[in-house]
């Protein structure tokens, strides 16, 4: 099972490192999709900087579940804003964020050292 984590873990990093440069680096293709959503420009970096942010998260010993959560959750935003603003397709957003819940599950006993005691 940890090696089935660690290549998911791996195949996370890569997709997101990826995304999140051509975001913050205004691949014109992201630009045009942040276009179609409505919202301007400014959410693209603002999610590029967090995939970058989670991506690296996932391989900081007692965060990799955080980092998993906050990828997670981008993809529940981005699964959103694509399906409900700019009706493009979104299923790769689906199985990244399968992926990325499936290793914030097996972290979750990381999340217990965030919460007040």
């Amino acid at each position: 099972m940890q090696l089935f984590i660690l290549a998911l873990r791996i195949g996370l990093t890569l997709a997101f490192v990826y995304f999140g440069l051509r975001k913050v680096l205004s691949d014109p293709a992201d630009v045009a999709i942040y276009e179609a959503i409505g919202f301007g420009q400014f959410p693209r970096y603002i999610t590029g900087s967090v995939e970058l942010l989670c991506a690296g998260l996932l391989w900081m010993p007692g965060l990799q579940g955080i980092g998993a959560a906050g990828l997670v959750g981008t993809m529940i935003v981005g699964t959103s804003a694509l399906t409900l603003f700019a009706g493009m397709p979104f299923w790769h957003l689906i199985g990244l964020g399968i992926m990325a819940a499936t290793v914030a599950w097996s972290y979750r006993h990381q999340f217990g050292a965030f919460l007040p005691t």
